[in-house]
This record gives C-alpha cells, structure tokens and sequence, in this order.
C-alpha cells in the first residue's frame, strides 16, 4: 500500500472516529502498514469496525486482521494433512508466519 493508499485508509477510519489525519500520521502508519494490499487493509478496516465497536483504530489491528485473514487463506488451499486431534493449522500459520515477522518464539501448540 503506497502512501495516498493509507490516507484514503485513514480517511475512511476518521469518518467513523473522527480522527486527525496529517502527513506525519499517514507516514507512521506507512511504516507500520505499507506491505499490506490496500484492498485487504480495506476488509481489516471493515472487519475491526464490525467487531470491535468503539476500539480505535491503530496499525497493529489491520496487521492483525491481514495475519487472519491469509491463514484463511492458506488453510482453505491446502492441500495438507488434517492438524491432530484439537490443534488448528490456521494459528499456527499466523504465529509462525516468518513473512509477517513472527518467530521461532510463536506458540507452537494450541489447543482447543
């Protein structure tokens, strides 16, 4: 996502909050967010507003939903082994997605 990206981001987001927007904010977020697709920053924005009402808006939260929504993704394409019995593939992918910065410290087992 290039820079006039995350402000039409922002943009949007001040709508709801009423948020300032400034060329240092729109920078910072860049930083934070700017390897995020706009297209999928723009379902994260969506998907925080519908379920975190009220919670503002910060970079971190649309990294959060981007993490979901591509272990999704890889979970849905497959092909791969059916996780044991009480573990999920999808968390695993997001903790351990070396990509989007997670390491070898992420949770490994998570049981349901």
């Amino acid at each position: 996502m290039n820079k006039t990206e995350v402000s039409k981001l922002l943009t949007v987001a001040s709508a709801i909050d009423h948020r300032t927007i400034d060329p240092a904010i729109v920078n910072a977020w860049h930083m934070v967010v700017g390897d995020v697709p706009f297209d999928a920053a723009e379902r994260a924005l969506t998907a925080h507003r519908r379920n975190r009402p009220g919670v503002y808006l910060e970079p971190g939260h649309i990294i959060e939903q981007w993490r979901i929504e591509r272990a999704k993704e890889r979970e849905l394409r497959g092909p791969h082994p059916a996780p044991p019995l009480g573990q999920r593939w999808a968390v695993d992918c997001i903790e351990q997605d070396y990509e989007l910065g997670a390491g070898p410290s992420a949770v490994t087992d998570v049981s349901l």
